[in-house]
């Protein structure tokens, strides 16, 4: 009944999913094409999608998918017994599992916190201005690395994590839900001059509605149809 739920779940939010990737890209668009800001930005990704497409980073991807199963059983109270990171998977022990730790590394750009992380200590010692555009570069970087290596994993065979957390139905939009929102906050963090949290939401919302309201409209008039043809 549980598994039956979670799909019927993550049927409702499908489209939901696919609306949120539509206002997210044309709300990151405009930020993005603001190239006198955006520059290292965009420049770390074009580093990191060039590395990638040669096939490069695969180890660090499994290295950062485990730590950050290891770091969300630790923040929800969960032991970790082993961390094992080979060059083309790995795994981790632990005493038991949920939705967020199975589906963590999926949506938490591991090195993207990382590289905040560092730029915030940073600050703390120097002026934070030399190196904001390393940092967005880094930022860049690593989002790339995130979004690119994610999308290469779960385009393959269906990953054991997603059939933890209750499904490939379930988990993809709301992956893409949690990813969306992600990025927006990343751009706002970024940018903060540039990227508007409430537009951002107000268009997602608005996104989803519309597609909501036609889906019951296609419905409406499925079952009118049906009814009509039923009757004679």
């Amino acid at each position: 009944m549980k598994g039956f739920l979670r799909t019927f779940i993550g049927v409702l939010l499908a489209p939901a999913a696919l609306a949120a990737v539509w206002a997210t890209c044309a709300a990151a668009g405009p930020v993005l094409a603001r190239f006198s800001a955006t520059f290292p930005l965009l420049g770390g990704a074009l580093l990191c999608a060039a590395l990638h497409a040669a096939g490069r980073g695969k180890r660090l991807y499994v290295t950062a998918h485990e730590l950050t199963h290891a770091l969300a059983a630790v923040m929800t109270g969960v032991r970790v017994s082993k961390i094992s990171v080979k060059k083309q998977s790995g795994y981790v022990l632990t005493d038991s599992s949920n939705t967020f730790i199975s589906l963590a590394p999926y949506f938490i750009p591991f090195y993207t916190l990382v590289a905040a992380a560092a730029y915030w200590t940073a600050c703390r010692f120097w002026d934070g201005a030399p190196l904001r555009p390393w940092f967005l570069a880094a930022a860049g970087f690593t989002l790339a690395f995130h979004i690119l290596h994610t999308a290469d994993i779960l385009a393959g065979p269906v990953q054991s994590d997603l059939k933890k957390a209750g499904g490939p139905v379930f988990s993809m939009p709301l992956l893409l839900l949690l990813n969306c929102a992600g990025l927006a906050l990343a751009l706002k963090l970024l940018f903060p001059e540039l990227m508007s949290a409430r537009d951002y939401a107000a268009r997602v919302l608005g996104a989803e509605a519309a597609v909501y309201k036609a889906i019951g409209s296609a419905a409406l008039y499925a079952f009118n149809t049906a009814k009509m043809y039923l009757r004679t």
